[in-house]
Protein backbone atom coordinates (compact mmCIF):
# COMPACT_ATOMS: atom_id res chain seq x y z
CA UNK A 1 0.00 0.00 0.00
CA UNK A 2 2.59 2.79 0.69
CA UNK A 3 4.94 1.45 -2.43
CA UNK A 4 2.07 2.76 -4.61
CA UNK A 5 2.36 6.21 -2.96
CA UNK A 6 5.64 6.64 -2.75
CA UNK A 7 6.53 5.14 -6.05
CA UNK A 8 5.10 7.68 -8.22
CA UNK A 9 6.29 10.63 -6.21
CA UNK A 10 10.11 8.64 -6.62
CA UNK A 11 9.44 8.81 -10.55
CA UNK A 12 8.34 12.11 -10.57
CA UNK A 13 11.03 13.74 -8.47
CA UNK A 14 13.16 11.71 -11.22
CA UNK A 15 11.79 13.53 -14.15
CA UNK A 16 13.81 16.03 -14.30
CA UNK A 17 16.92 14.24 -15.08
CA UNK A 18 15.38 11.89 -17.42
CA UNK A 19 14.52 14.52 -20.02
CA UNK A 20 17.58 15.21 -21.35
CA UNK A 21 20.77 13.52 -21.26
CA UNK A 22 23.43 14.66 -18.50
CA UNK A 23 26.96 13.49 -17.96
CA UNK A 24 26.86 10.95 -15.23
CA UNK A 25 28.60 12.98 -11.81
CA UNK A 26 31.14 9.95 -11.16
CA UNK A 27 31.48 8.93 -7.38
CA UNK A 28 33.99 11.08 -5.02
CA UNK A 29 34.49 11.78 -1.74
CA UNK A 30 34.14 15.58 -2.65
CA UNK A 31 31.06 17.32 -1.58
CA UNK A 32 29.87 19.67 -4.43
CA UNK A 33 27.74 22.33 -5.19
CA UNK A 34 25.02 22.72 -7.39
CA UNK A 35 27.77 25.14 -10.06
CA UNK A 36 29.88 22.15 -9.66
CA UNK A 37 27.36 20.02 -11.07
CA UNK A 38 26.45 22.57 -14.09
CA UNK A 39 30.29 22.76 -14.70
CA UNK A 40 30.86 19.30 -14.96
CA UNK A 41 28.42 18.86 -17.04
CA UNK A 42 29.25 22.05 -19.39
CA UNK A 43 32.48 21.17 -19.52
CA UNK A 44 32.21 16.96 -20.27
CA UNK A 45 29.44 18.06 -22.90
CA UNK A 46 31.54 19.91 -24.20
CA UNK A 47 34.99 17.41 -24.36
CA UNK A 48 32.70 14.03 -25.13
CA UNK A 49 34.01 12.28 -28.13
CA UNK A 50 31.15 13.33 -31.45
CA UNK A 51 30.16 10.97 -33.74
CA UNK A 52 33.24 10.31 -36.56
CA UNK A 53 33.15 12.79 -39.45
CA UNK A 54 31.49 11.59 -42.42
CA UNK A 55 33.24 9.50 -44.85
CA UNK A 56 32.26 8.45 -48.73
CA UNK A 57 30.99 5.06 -47.30
CA UNK A 58 28.85 6.84 -44.79
CA UNK A 59 27.74 10.04 -45.97
CA UNK A 60 24.34 9.24 -43.62
CA UNK A 61 27.24 9.87 -39.96
CA UNK A 62 27.54 13.89 -41.05
CA UNK A 63 24.18 14.02 -40.43
CA UNK A 64 23.58 12.77 -37.17
CA UNK A 65 27.29 14.75 -36.13
CA UNK A 66 25.61 17.81 -36.89
CA UNK A 67 22.44 16.55 -34.82
CA UNK A 68 24.22 15.47 -32.09
CA UNK A 69 26.19 18.82 -31.94
CA UNK A 70 23.29 20.93 -32.07
CA UNK A 71 22.01 19.02 -29.20
CA UNK A 72 24.69 19.39 -26.80
CA UNK A 73 25.06 23.05 -27.83
CA UNK A 74 21.40 23.59 -27.07
CA UNK A 75 21.81 21.24 -23.66
CA UNK A 76 24.71 23.63 -22.63
CA UNK A 77 23.38 26.66 -23.04
CA UNK A 78 20.00 25.58 -21.14
CA UNK A 79 22.68 24.28 -18.39
CA UNK A 80 24.33 28.38 -18.39
CA UNK A 81 20.45 29.91 -18.37
CA UNK A 82 19.51 28.27 -15.17
CA UNK A 83 16.88 25.78 -17.22
CA UNK A 84 18.16 22.83 -14.85
CA UNK A 85 19.17 24.05 -11.38
CA UNK A 86 16.19 21.45 -10.18
CA UNK A 87 18.13 18.27 -11.85
CA UNK A 88 21.48 19.80 -11.15
CA UNK A 89 20.29 20.29 -7.26
CA UNK A 90 19.21 16.76 -7.04
CA UNK A 91 22.74 15.23 -8.42
CA UNK A 92 24.33 17.40 -6.07
CA UNK A 93 22.24 16.29 -2.86
CA UNK A 94 22.46 12.55 -4.38
CA UNK A 95 25.95 12.88 -4.75
CA UNK A 96 26.88 14.69 -1.13
CA UNK A 97 24.58 12.17 0.63
CA UNK A 98 27.59 9.19 -0.62
CA UNK A 99 30.14 11.69 0.11
CA UNK A 100 29.50 12.66 2.94
CA UNK A 101 29.11 8.78 3.85
CA UNK A 102 32.36 7.68 2.25
CA UNK A 103 33.85 10.83 4.54
CA UNK A 104 32.43 9.37 7.73
CA UNK A 105 30.44 12.15 8.78
CA UNK A 106 26.86 10.69 9.02
CA UNK A 107 25.37 13.65 10.82
CA UNK A 108 26.03 15.62 7.43
CA UNK A 109 25.23 12.83 5.63
CA UNK A 110 21.43 12.19 7.04
CA UNK A 111 21.14 16.04 7.32
CA UNK A 112 21.91 16.14 3.22
CA UNK A 113 19.62 13.00 2.55
CA UNK A 114 16.56 14.70 4.48
CA UNK A 115 17.15 17.50 2.17
CA UNK A 116 17.28 15.34 -0.85
CA UNK A 117 13.94 14.03 -0.18
CA UNK A 118 12.17 17.22 0.95
CA UNK A 119 13.43 18.20 -2.59
CA UNK A 120 12.34 15.14 -4.28
CA UNK A 121 8.44 15.36 -2.66
CA UNK A 122 8.56 18.99 -3.84
CA UNK A 123 9.16 18.20 -7.37
CA UNK A 124 6.68 15.32 -7.10
CA UNK A 125 4.07 17.63 -5.64
CA UNK A 126 5.14 20.38 -8.56
CA UNK A 127 4.62 16.83 -11.24
CA UNK A 128 1.25 16.64 -9.83
CA UNK A 129 -0.46 20.06 -9.78
CA UNK A 130 0.69 19.85 -14.02
CA UNK A 131 -0.83 16.82 -14.48
CA UNK A 132 -3.77 18.00 -12.84
CA UNK A 133 -3.64 21.35 -14.93
CA UNK A 134 -3.54 19.31 -17.92
CA UNK A 135 -6.02 17.25 -17.03
CA UNK A 136 -8.02 20.48 -16.25
CA UNK A 137 -7.21 21.90 -19.71
CA UNK A 138 -8.44 18.62 -21.63
CA UNK A 139 -11.47 18.85 -19.58
CA UNK A 140 -12.45 21.86 -20.14
CA UNK A 141 -11.25 21.03 -24.35
CA UNK A 142 -14.11 18.20 -24.08
CA UNK A 143 -16.62 20.69 -21.94
CA UNK A 144 -16.49 22.67 -24.77
CA UNK A 145 -16.91 20.52 -27.42
CA UNK A 146 -19.87 18.88 -26.05
CA UNK A 147 -21.67 22.11 -25.91
CA UNK A 148 -20.85 22.89 -29.69
CA UNK A 149 -21.93 19.48 -30.38
CA UNK A 150 -24.91 20.24 -28.11
CA UNK A 151 -25.72 23.27 -29.98
CA UNK A 152 -25.24 21.77 -33.35
CA UNK A 153 -27.87 19.41 -32.81
CA UNK A 154 -30.45 22.32 -31.21
CA UNK A 155 -30.08 23.89 -34.87
CA UNK A 156 -30.71 20.79 -36.53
Amino acid sequence: MIFSRIAPLFLAALAPLSAAHFPVVPPSDRVLTVEQVKTFWVSRLRSEALPSKATALHPKNDATRRVEIQRRRGLMEEIRAGQHDLAARLVCLSHNVEAWSRLGDETKSDACEQRLIRLREHVAKLATLEAQREAAIKVGEAADRMAAMGEEIQQL
